[in-house]
């Protein structure tokens, strides 16, 4: 058998091979020999696509007119929410990150240039005006921006490879600065490119060091290293490739983190670094570049991919933490191209986008969300109202007893039909008038009881 293969020409074999091969692919494609859907046309799965993205919710909604059409912004590369709810904005203005940047060690290009002299922070209001501006003279290549608990803001930039945090009265000096000027490393205090930092309520903050170590590191609020983790290589959950953003889960105990070129969300126990779950959809792709979390209905991950080829979209996914489904889908009308961050509020009503190219940031709105929301406003000022209205009836019964109770009963009820300050006013002489009644029937009673003695 063998002599008689050899016999025959090469291309007469190779041929033979093609053939056995494609046979076999098509018998066992879903066993893994080749994946399902590998010798669909590209029609099939465009339409295979169109019925996935059917399938999920469209929401949050993309609003249009947001920001004003006046602001100028470069290269977007990070968002965050402050304290106010307003928007920072952090982007590269003149400087732009592409193939002569860095050199091949990772040492930026542009050392000697001044620092971009623009204000790289812009501060946007929930109409998209803009309200406030800092951050000129002091980045080359900005790359993640989050606000903490307290207002301090963090970013980072990838040329100087440094880590900064401005608190809310100095914005023109950092009040803690990690890594080492211009200079690469991987030590607890030299990072590679970091992308991304996240601040837990007590302080502790989280640094991805993310295009060069691949690593995630843990830090004391006075910048003292606790714990690290991540490797560059193999198969673990623990291996990293871009761990691009990261976002927190207090609620859960858990920090995640967008784990860029392996198409996952990750996410870890805060306090030690146990890897408890992941999150990825053949829909979203193989890249993800940002994630951020809300702590609604049982909890939220809003999630952007990025381009990886012709067919499948770039857009904003949602998934539901709790059973890992992937239930909403969002994007402008004309799609995403190049989204580098993600941010939502936390209630999960108000989602914005950065893009690198075009320049810009989308904002999308869950009206289901704003209206839950809104609601839960609501139902609170009710019950404080309501307590409000209920005190002429708690004084009365104080007050009063017996048949002072009996009034206490039907003023309470008509405070129960009456609203805002008439009803309270109503309440009040009405209590006042049933407080007169019986005193007038006891002043009574102790006169027939009782006859004054001359």
């Amino acid at each position: 058998m063998y002599l008689f293969l050899f016999s025959i020409p090469n291309f007469v074999f190779v041929v033979l091979l093609c053939a056995i091969n494609c046979i076999c692919g098509r018998m066992f494609g879903e066993e893994g020999f080749y994946p399902a859907g590998y010798y669909d046309s590209q029609q099939v799965q465009y339409d295979r696509i169109k019925n996935a993205l059917t399938k999920l919710e469209h929401a949050p909604q993309w609003v249009s007119d947001w920001p004003s059409p006046s602001i100028k912004m470069g290269q977007v590369s990070g968002v965050a929410i402050d304290n106010m709810g307003r928007l920072l904005v952090f982007h590269r203005s003149r400087n732009v990150w592409d193939v002569n940047t860095f050199s091949d060690r990772d040492v930026y290009q542009g050392i000697g240039d001044d620092p971009i002299p623009d204000p790289t922070i812009l501060v946007l209001n929930d109409t998209g005006e803009l309200v406030d501006m800092w951050g000129q003279n002091l980045f080359f290549i900005p790359h993640g921006i989050t606000v903490d608990i307290e207002g301090n803001v963090w970013v980072t930039d990838v040329a100087l490879h440094q880590v900064f945090k401005f608190t809310p009265d100095q914005r023109q000096k950092p009040a803690l600065v990690l890594g080492e000027k211009f200079i690469p490393g991987n030590s607890d205090t030299r990072f590679c490119k970091p992308s991304a930092v996240a601040v837990l309520s007590n302080g502790d903050f989280f640094v991805a060091d993310g295009y060069c170590n691949h690593r995630i590191l843990k830090y004391s609020p006075d910048g003292t290293i606790i714990l690290q983790w991540g490797i560059g290589h193999g198969s673990s959950p623990f291996v990293f490739n871009v761990p691009h953003a990261l976002t927190l889960a207090e609620d859960r105990g858990l920090v995640c983190v967008a784990d860029r070129e392996r198409g996952r969300v990750a996410c870890f126990r805060h306090d030690n670094g146990t890897f408890q779950s992941s999150f990825s959809n053949w829909l979203m792709g193989g890249r993800i570049f940002s994630v951020a979390y809300a702590p609604v209905h049982g909890g939220r991950l809003y999630i952007v991919n990025g381009p990886v080829s012709q067919i499948l979209p770039v857009r904003g996914y949602v998934i539901d933490f709790t059973s890992g489904r992937l239930i909403q889908t969002f994007a402008p009308d004309a799609g995403l191209k190049n989204p580098h961050d993600i941010v939502t509020s936390p209630d999960g009503s108000k989602v914005y986008v950065a893009e690198l190219s075009p320049y810009r940031v989308y904002k999308f709105v869950d009206e289901t969300l704003k209206n839950e929301s809104l609601l839960e406003k609501v139902e609170k000022n009710v019950t404080v109202t309501s307590a409000t209205h209920v005190k002429p009836t708690a004084t009365v019964e104080v007050v009063g007893s017996g048949g002072g109770g009996a009034g206490a009963g039907r003023v309470a009820a008509l405070v129960g039909r009456a609203g805002g300050a008439a009803g309270a006013a109503a309440a009040a002489l009405l209590a006042l008038a049933a407080l007169a009644l019986r005193s007038a029937r006891n002043n009574g009673k102790g006169y027939e009881a009782e006859p004054l003695v001359h």
